[in-house]
């Protein structure tokens, strides 16, 4: 896939029925889903306890995990049973490590942007006086004095460069892990498939958006149910099937996000080949191998 496909047009149905499939992917190797899984929860976990760096070493190395995942679906669409260290797999590799690294940190700098409009945004509607003020004021004082500032125009500027750097970012790398492309090339294209498939991402945000609201509908019960049985015990208790559900739910998302890739860009399972051709301008929803 070194040389660019044509990028299909998929449809709104398209894109409601990525997770489903991924759905069906995983059950095919559940198990090793698991192992992998596990191991990308066991260092986020980990990250978190590092306040500051360890969020940021988070956001640096997604791209890497990410790809990690992806290849795992790319081995079950081959009918293998990927490994637990298959989450490493792009590691392996110095040059496709630096090209996610660099893929991270566009992601890092993004949301760093993101952030200095929103703040550049509200200190703008305050003065000097009012600023000095509230170094190192309370929050309930910082809330009153923020009272009166218009958060829209600023808040809706940095969703949108947050948005277009997401965008860029989500085909970014499975373009790097499977097609070996440069950074540059893969963020402009996956921007370019995104544009091109709107409807079909509208899709499958919507489905997406139905999972996550079914997720905490059976985590509040969960923990309610907990919590009256067991008291403060049960509420931490609730809070392990909860991140588990969780990282599942992350799992599957990169599933559709693996599926999304091979119908738009004409990726099939199984090792690079030069010869590989589009899918048809219906793709199937399945990879029947």
């Amino acid at each position: 896939m070194s040389q660019p496909h044509p990028i299909q047009r998929l449809s709104f149905s398209h894109g409601l029925r990525w997770l489903p499939t991924a759905a069906e992917l995983m059950a095919r190797q559940i198990g090793a889903v698991i192992g992998v899984a596990a191991i990308w929860l066991l260092i986020s976990m980990v990250a978190v306890m590092i306040p500051l760096v360890g969020q940021l070493f988070l956001i640096v190395f997604t791209p890497l995990l990410t790809a990690g995942i992806l290849i795992a679906f790319d081995q079950i669409g081959q009918g293998l049973r990927p490994r637990p260290t298959t989450l490493f797999e792009a590691w392996k590799e110095p040059l496709l490590r630096y090209r996610l690294v660099l893929v991270g940190l566009f992601s890092l700098a993004a949301m760093m942007a993101a952030a200095m409009v929103i703040v550049g945004w509200m200190t703008a509607q305050l003065d000097a006086e009012t600023l000095e003020s509230l170094a190192g004021a309370e929050p309930e004082v910082l809330v009153e004095a923020l009272a009166g500032t218009s958060f829209g125009p600023g808040l809706l500027l940095a969703a949108a460069i947050f948005g277009l750097a997401l965008a860029a970012v989500y085909f970014a790398i499975p373009l790097i892990a499977f097609g070996r492309w440069g950074v540059a090339r893969s963020l402009g294209y996956s921007l370019k498939a995104m544009v091109i498939n709107w409807l079909a991402m509208l899709g499958f945000g919507v489905a997406l958006i139905l999972v996550l609201m079914a997720f905490m509908i059976i985590a509040m019960v969960l923990m309610a149910v907990l919590s009256l049985a067991l008291g403060e015990a049960g509420a931490m208790l609730a809070q392990i099937p909860i991140l588990i559900g969780g990282m599942a739910i992350q799992v599957l998302t990169i599933g559709a996000q693996y599926l999304a890739f091979c119908q738009i860009f004409g990726w099939t399972p199984g090792p690079e080949e030069d010869d590989q051709t589009p899918p048809s301008q219906d793709p199937p929803d399945s990879l029947s191998l």
